[in-house]
């Protein structure tokens, strides 16, 4: 094992130590009501002046590391595939972010 994947390794760790607990507050919140987690909205406000929510950028700047550094390692985490998924749903038939919060909640709890 090379010393650049030995830190790399360790950045995960780091970084999905984070992000776990990070996700499950930012669901709860949203699941009562707040939107901007999923970005469903960002076309109205797309500098985040008026709805930011920090923890929730944070949490897509995570997600998509740990998506990055997982692939190097030819891994999947199924939390951080599934958040990005939701993140990128458009139209006018997708259900709200509450709704979408609630039922990716549930599933982070059961497993």
């Amino acid at each position: 094992m090379t010393k650049r994947h030995k830190i790399r390794e360790m950045r995960l760790i780091e970084i999905e130590n984070e992000f776990r607990p990070l996700l499950v507050s930012c669901l709860q919140e949203c699941a009562l009501g707040r939107y901007g987690l999923f970005g469903q909205n960002d076309h109205l406000d797309p500098e985040g002046r008026y709805w930011g929510w920090p923890e929730a950028r944070r949490l897509k700047e995570l997600a998509q590391e740990i998506q990055s550094i997982r692939l190097e390692f030819g891994q999947i985490d199924e939390n951080c595939e599934r958040f990005l998924q939701l993140c990128s749903l458009r139209g006018s038939n997708v259900p709200g972010e509450p709704k979408l919060a609630a039922e990716f909640l549930a599933d982070v709890r059961q497993n």
